[in-house]
Formats: C-alpha cells, sequence, structure tokens
C-alpha cells in the first residue's frame, strides 16, 4: 500500500508529540490531583489542631442535654466549608458546627439531612478501641465517604488530654470539579497543540521534501527524454541541508552521466566512422573484381592486396574494441558501494627484464637505409634501468609498452630520438617514454586517452592510428591499480610516464 513519506513522517512526528502531551498532561494532573488532596488534609488537620487547642468543649457548654455549637463561621458542607464534630469514647455527640443554635433541629447545610454522628464511624471506633497507642495512627486517619452524593473527606483524631474524638470533614466536589476543569484544559490544549503540530509537520515536511519531488520529477522527465542537461535546483527556501547536500550530489551524478552519455555516443559515432571506411573500401575492392573478370593480373592483385590490408585494419580495430570493452566490464564499481571489484593479479613481473625485451625488439628502427640514404625512424635510447618486480599480466604490460613506443615514433621525425627509462620511487616503478617529436597542444591533453580522439590532422589516419591505442594503455594500466600522466610541449616533445605499485618483498 502506498502511503506518502510526508504522511508518514507527519502522523510519526504527531504520534511521538501525542504521547509526549499524553505523559506531561498525567504528570500535571497527577501532581495537582495530590497537591490539591494535599492541601485539603493539611486543612482538616490544621482545623483539627484549633479546636482542640481553643477548648471549646464540653466544660463550657450551657446545654446539659444538648450538644455544643460551635460557632466558628463555618456552617456545613458548602464550598471551602469543613464540619466539625466533637465524640466521647461512646460516639456520642459533644459539640458540632452542623446544628443552628436558634433551631437544634434544622441542619447546618440547607436543604441537607442532618449530618451523620460521626461522620466516620470506623475511624472513630478505631482511635476510641486505641486512644493511647501512639504506634496507630499518631497523625490520625483520613478517609473518604459518600455523603448526600457527594465524596466527603474526613480527618480523624483525639485528644490526649480529654480523651475525646475529633473529627473534621470536607466536601471533596470542589477539588473534583477544579480537577475536571483542568482536565478539560489539557486534553483541549493538548488536542490545540496536537492540530497546530500536524499543520506545522505537514509544512514543514512538504518543504523539506520538495527537494525530493523536484529530483523525482528531474529524473521522470531525464528518463522520458534521454536530456542529462538537466539540473535540480539546489536552493531552498529553509537554507541548506543534507536534502540540499543531495541535490548537489544529483547535479554531479547528472553531469557525469552526461559526460559519460556524450562520450558514449561520440564512441559509437566515431567507431562507425572508423568502420565504415575499411568496410567501404573492400566492396568497392570486391565489387571491382566481380564486375571486371577480366582485370589485369596485377590489377586484381592490387585490388586483393588493398582490400587485405583494410581488413588487416578493421580486425585491428575490432580487436581494440573488443579489448576496450573488457576493460569497461572489469571498471571498479563506486566506493560508495563499499566494494572494489578489480583484476586478480598474481604473476610477478620483471619490469626490467620486459622493458629490454622490447627495446630490443624495436631498436633496429633507427638503422641506416641505404636504398634511402636516411635512417628507418628515430633513435631508440635505453637510460636508467632499474631492476623492478611488479604483480601483473606480463602480455598486456609488454601491449603498454609497445603502445607507447609505437605512439612515440610515429610522431618523432627520424632524426630525433625516443628514450625508455626505469625507475623506483615511494614504492612505484615508474616507466618513462619520452620522444623529441611534434609534442601535444595544452589543449589536447586532458583529452589524449579519450577513445578515438586526435589532436590535429597530424594524428590522422594516414598515419595508421585508430584513436584508440592510448585509451587502451589507461585501462590496462589502472588495471593493473597503476597510474599514467603526460607531459608535453609543443614542438619539443612529449613524456609519457607509467606508475606500477611494486612487490613488496
Amino acid at each position: 500500500m502506498y502511503i506518502p513519506l510526508q504522511l508518514r513522517l507527519t502522523l510519526f512526528y504527531a504520534l511521538l508529540l501525542g504521547l509526549a502531551l499524553w505523559f506531561f498532561g498525567n504528570v500535571v494532573y497527577s501532581q495537582a490531583e495530590q497537591r490539591a488532596y494535599h492541601d485539603l488534609d493539611t486543612e482538616l488537620s490544621s482545623r483539627t489542631a484549633s479546636v482542640i487547642v481553643g477548648k471549646e468543649l464540653i466544660s463550657n457548654q450551657n446545654l446539659s442535654n444538648l450538644p455544643l455549637y460551635l460557632n466558628n463561621s463555618i456552617n456545613g458542607l458548602g464550598a471551602g466549608d469543613i464540619a466539625i464534630e466533637v465524640l466521647d469514647t461512646r460516639l456520642r455527640l459533644l459539640a458540632t458546627t452542623t446544628y443552628s443554635v436558634s433551631d437544634i433541629l434544622q441542619p447546618g447545610v440547607t436543604g441537607s439531612n442532618i449530618s451523620p454522628v460521626p461522620w466516620d464511624k470506623q475511624a472513630a471506633s478505631r482511635i476510641a478501641s486505641h486512644p493511647y497507642d501512639s504506634n496507630s495512627n499518631p497523625n490520625g486517619i483520613y478517609s473518604t465517604i459518600t455523603y448526600q452524593g457527594q465524596p466527603v473527606r474526613v480527618y480523624t483524631t483525639i485528644n490526649q488530654q480529654s480523651g475525646d474524638i475529633v473529627q473534621t470533614a470536607r466536601s471533596e466536589l470542589s477539588i473534583q470539579q477544579s480537577l475536571s476543569s483542568l482536565r478539560q484544559v489539557l486534553w483541549q490544549g493538548g488536542a490545540l497543540v496536537l492540530v497546530l503540530a500536524l499543520a506545522g509537520g505537514w509544512f514543514m515536511t512538504w518543504s523539506v521534501l520538495a527537494t525530493v519531488r523536484r529530483m523525482t520529477k528531474t529524473a521522470r522527465r531525464i528518463s522520458a527524454s534521454q536530456d542529462f542537461g538537466q539540473r535540480v535546483a539546489e536552493k531552498t527556501i529553509m537554507g541548506k541541508n543534507e536534502l540540499t547536500r543531495l541535490a548537489t550530489t544529483f547535479n554531479d551524478m547528472l553531469a557525469e552521466l552526461e559526460a559519460a552519455y556524450q562520450q558514449q555516443q561520440r564512441f559509437v559515432a566515431d567507431a562507425s566512422h572508423e568502420l565504415r571506411a575499411p568496410i567501404t573500401s573492400i566492396r568497392c575492392n570486391l565489387d571491382l573484381l566481380a564486375k571486371a573478370p577480366d582485370l589485369a593480373p596485377g590489377e586484381a592483385s592490387a585490388a586483393l592486396s588493398d582490400a587485405r590490408v583494410e581488413a588487416d585494419r578493421m580486425g585491428r580495430l575490432v580487436n581494440d574494441l573488443l579489448t576496450l570493452a573488457r576493460a569497461d566490464s572489469m571498471a571498479p564499481e563506486p566506493a560508495s558501494s563499499g566494494y572494489m571489484k578489480s583484476v586478480t593479479l598474481e604473476q610477478k613481473i620483471d619490469l626490467d627484464s620486459l622493458l629490454l625485451e622490447v627495446y630490443r625488439q624495436y631498436r633496429t628502427i633507427d638503422e641506416f637505409d641505404p636504398s634511402s640514404l636516411q635512417a628507418k625512424g628515430p633513435r631508440i635510447i635505453l637510460q636508467d634501468i632499474t631492476p623492478a618486480r611488479v604483480y601483473g599480466d606480463a602480455d598486456k604490460l609488454k601491449q603498454t609498452l609497445v603502445a607507447l613506443l609505437e605512439n612515440a615514433v610515429k610522431y618523432t621525425p627520424y632524426e630525433g630520438s625516443v628514450t625508455l627509462a626505469l625507475t623506483t620511487n615511494d614504492g612505484n616503478a615508474q616507466i618513462s617514454v619520452s620522444d623529441s617529436g611534434i609534442g601535444i597542444l595544452p589543449e589536447d591533453l586532458p583529452h589524449i586517452f579519450e577513445r578515438f580522439y586526435r589532436a590535429d590532422p597530424a594524428r590522422s589516419r594516414d598515419r595508421g592510428g585508430s584513436g584508440l591505442g592510448l585509451a587502451i594503455v589507461k585501462s590496462i594500466v589502472e588495471e593493473h591499480q597503476g597510474s599514467i600522466d603526460v607531459e608535453s610541449t609543443p614542438g619539443k616533445g612529449s613524456t609519457f610516464r607509467v606508475k606500477l605499485p611494486l612487490i613488496c618483498e
């Protein structure tokens, strides 16, 4: 079941706030209730002490057969009134505040019956049966009874000097009404706060998730239109936060995807263009042979030779594309995935021996050619050979060295030179291939390792290149956990440096 995240967050926030309000309301109500009953009990005990100290008891009464009326301006159980009864040990009434002197039969509270004598018979009997037991309720007994449909709080104690039992009583109705009002205020206030919290939570989550909604809309538009040039707005009315950082990261990802998509499109276009030329040449030669069966043997042989050369060239191009495709399939996954996939290379390779092998293979190109009265190619120089051992694939590393050497020879004039060197530093082996050729323009340096990239007309198909050599070199070096960089000065030459991690022995 689909439930919007905004609604989930708002309800969760409201639930937490509701639980907090419920807990807070219970604490406030409980403390208010305890305080109210504590104040009532204190007032009852204080009034009892006043009666005992006032000594307005049996010794001062004028009526021998009637209980004494305690004239203390308190009349019955009205709001805030306290009723007092003084009893003997037989629970006979000695004094009270609930009778009128003018009419002894009329109750003190209008419309009510005569108050019970005693107020709490059970408590009075308990006090009377243990009058001098200090361990049994030394501070008196508090109890609650129901009188005329309302709860009444009763305090019972004994006058240790005269032995009289004193009971004070007061209705709890005002306290219950106050607590009921407090409970209603807490419920209404809590409901109002909860409604405001729901509205505020909805607005906050709406503003926070606005960035996510924009990202979702942008992703959908990109998916529908394949336009990676769109971006998510990074500014919000709430200022920068984690979601704006996510939007920035999302935009960076879109920029990388746009670059990768454009590179892929350019790669497909370039590959198609490179493959079209040899295919066209082969087709033309085959058409020529098919339409002219009586073609001269020399011309037929030349057509077949051209077709074979173009087929070989197309084969090399396809092999290069397959090499790059395999390299892409083994490319490291993003670090955020927590897993880095790389090729397992356990073969130990002596780089110095491999470099010497490549040098011996190509050193004859600078020999003098009597037919043309010039050298076959630039001079190959070997210097700074330091023993170095690395993990790797010997064939691929040799392919890298050959590609770099052929690239240097290709763009270096016959009177120039190409220098090979191998050094070690900081746990890495460094192979340097330097030439004194035409060099590379500064604006072309960042792109020379891109597939099918050609810096200028000099780096054209006429020199036999497809624009994939350096891209393959870079993929092989990175497959061996190494790096490659280049320095170049136009008109003076270039230097390629390959760094590979040494074996720690």
